[in-house]
């Protein structure tokens, strides 16, 4: 764990107000969920001893985010540690503790990811030279989407509205069943199952306006 992960959990917040719901409706049994109620009344042992729990599974949310080697990944996961102790006095038992917190580290990076995307379109309009794609030879982003398809759908998803987003990331990247996510989202299931058919939807839409994409993922026309 890093020097600055390491400073959170030896300097997290005290005195979180608000209560924290148990997390065993509908017979679910949340083992962080009394400990997370001790973080709440202010206990210092307590957060250090959530916090190290929960920092692994943020990390290994964000890595699946971003990708393994994003250069922001720590920073990224010390962001949404420090999100979820902030949101943790609002959390009303929707799913378990650590449900929580692994939706708000997807959240957390997925707006690192959209930004990303964004500068990355910036730089691709100032950058780009219409000569250079009119030759006979694939255009250099071409290039570049057929060797590095990973990114790129990484991409495709930060371009969706949130709600689409979230509900994909958390489905396909960290394979959360449909009731999981709704409970999460404080969402009926039917509604996930939307977010996820629009998504996809949006995805293949956008996968037809680029044929190197398309052949990539073998989508048909």
């Amino acid at each position: 764990m890093s020097g600055r992960l390491l400073d959170l959990v030896k300097s997290a917040p005290l005195g979180l107000a608000g209560g924290v719901a148990s997390g065993a409706d509908e017979g679910r049994h949340d083992e962080l969920a009394s400990l997370a109620q001790d973080v709440a009344r202010g206990d210092r042992v307590a957060t250090r001893t959530l916090l190290a729990t929960l920092v692994p599974s943020l990390l290994r949310v964000v890595r699946k985010v971003l990708g393994q080697a994003h250069p922001e990944v720590e920073d990224v996961t010390y962001e949404a540690a420090h999100a979820v102790l902030v949101g943790l006095p609002r959390f009303r038992g929707e799913g378990t503790v650590r449900h929580f917190a692994c939706r708000v580290a997807a959240l957390t990076a997925m707006n690192v990811r959209r930004r990303d995307a964004a500068q990355k379109r910036a730089r691709g309009r100032a950058e780009l030279d219409p000569e250079q794609c009119a030759t006979d030879g694939p255009c250099p982003e071409q290039h570049t989407l057929a060797t590095s398809l990973v990114p790129v759908v990484r991409d495709l998803v930060a371009q969706l509205p949130l709600p689409l987003a979230e509900a994909l990331t958390l489905h396909v990247v960290l394979g959360w069943t449909v009731s999981e996510i709704a409970g999460a989202a404080s969402v009926s299931p039917e509604t996930v199952r939307s977010r996820l058919r629009l998504a996809k939807q949006a995805l293949r839409k956008a996968a037809l306006n680029n044929p190197v994409l398309l052949e990539a993922l073998e989508i048909e026309p």
